[in-house]
């Protein structure tokens, strides 16, 4: 094996390792330097692409079995936490903002997923819930703190987080979750 050939080995190993971290920690990355975190998958995306071409021009088995195995495990993580292995979305709903969105799923396995976005980051958070009659329980948190309460209440095609003394739904602006698709039991 010629030095050429073992540093393009070499370089697509450390490129693909430093690609394979990136784009795990890539949510992480996203909230702390925003649009920039972008820039280091990028670079060593297309670097890695060009020294893996390389390795396989200069026919290194080594080199070409690395970018294969870092290919596949970046394809393999996107597959799985795609929607083809999570359950069936039975309610999906927005609560908008000016600046930010939350979003709300919840499936057919009694887990729920909130997206809270605003322009700058994006937090995920997951856990279980119950139905009860047209109520959503969160047995676990679905908030970092109480602007969604543990309860919400689904009247029409709205998800109602307050209500007034007197009972009455608060519906005034980014107070409720508009319902975009309701396949629960309890569906208006």
């Amino acid at each position: 094996m010629t030095d050429k050939t073992n540093k393009y080995y070499k370089l697509t190993l450390v490129l693909g390792l430093l690609f394979l971290a990136t784009s795990f920690l890539n949510d992480y990355l996203f909230e702390q330097l925003w649009i920039f975190a972008f820039l280091p998958l990028g670079l060593f995306g297309l670097a890695l692409l060009v020294f893996f071409i390389l390795t396989v021009t200069q026919k290194n088995k080594r080199g070409i079995l690395i970018g294969i195995l870092i290919t596949g495990t970046v394809f393999a993580t996107e597959i799985f936490s795609s929607e083809l292995f999570k359950s069936k979305k039975i309610l999906e709903a927005t609560l908008m903002d000016d600046l930010s969105a939350i979003h709300l799923t919840l499936r057919a396995d009694n887990t729920f997923e909130v997206v809270s976005s605003t322009m700058f980051s994006e937090q995920t958070f997951k856990g279980d819930y119950r139905l009860v009659d047209n109520k959503i329980v969160f047995k676990d948190r679905p908030y970092d703190n109480d602007f969604i309460p543990d309860t919400l209440v689904i009247v029409g095609d709205k998800i109602i987080c307050r209500f007034d003394k007197s009972g009455n739904a608060v519906t005034d602006f980014a107070t409720y979750f508009d319902i975009k698709k309701n396949e629960t039991k309890n569906a208006p």
